[in-house]
């Protein structure tokens, strides 16, 4: 039995730079500020306002937990997609848990461009009636179930994927 799989990674070097970047700003920044408050005895804060050395310390931890947080789900993220003669299967961990419809459930399935900013407001899970999963480009597998439910998967090889759709009697757009 033929399928179509593809596998997408966010673990690109600027999607993974950039937080690694600013989360060194971030802590480049706040040990400045927790040095010239021990040994200068300038005060935490805007506009020379006294912030508590406690609360200071807990927004440094609590941001280095978020970025911690972001860098790990940039780099456990990905989106597996596997197409065969009688379903489709797609997750998105850690976001979406796998998912799979069988093609008798589907009314339309075909390989389209679109605009991931203008249409979904960017990439990863998006939408809330019509939902796009999707890592990176502006080739998509739209699925249309019978129940009128859309649901975009971003893919990166699209002239694969709609050979593949047209043998198995899909890729109609509606």
């Amino acid at each position: 039995m033929k399928t179509f799989n593809e596998i997408q990674h966010t673990q690109k070097p600027l999607f993974i730079a950039l937080p690694i970047v600013m989360w060194a700003a971030f802590t480049v920044y706040s040990i400045i500020e927790l040095y010239n408050y021990i040994y200068h005895g300038i005060p935490l804060g805007n506009n020379n306002s006294d912030l508590p050395i406690g609360f200071f310390i807990a927004v440094m931890i609590s941001m280095n937990l978020a970025f911690g947080f972001l860098l790990f789900i940039i780099v456990k993220m990905r989106l597996i997609i596997n197409i065969n003669e009688v379903s489709i299967y797609f997750e998105m961990p850690p976001f979406k848990k796998p998912t799979e419809y069988k093609l008798d459930e589907i009314e339309y399935l075909y390989v389209r461009k679109y605009y991931p900013v203008y249409q979904y407001g960017g990439w990863g899970w998006r939408g809330i009636k019509n939902k796009a999963y999707n890592i990176s480009g502006r080739w998509g597998i739209q699925i249309v179930l019978k129940n009128k439910k859309q649901i975009l998967l971003g893919i990166k090889k699209h002239e694969e994927a709609a050979q593949y759709l047209e043998s198995i009697g899909f890729n109609k757009k509606p």
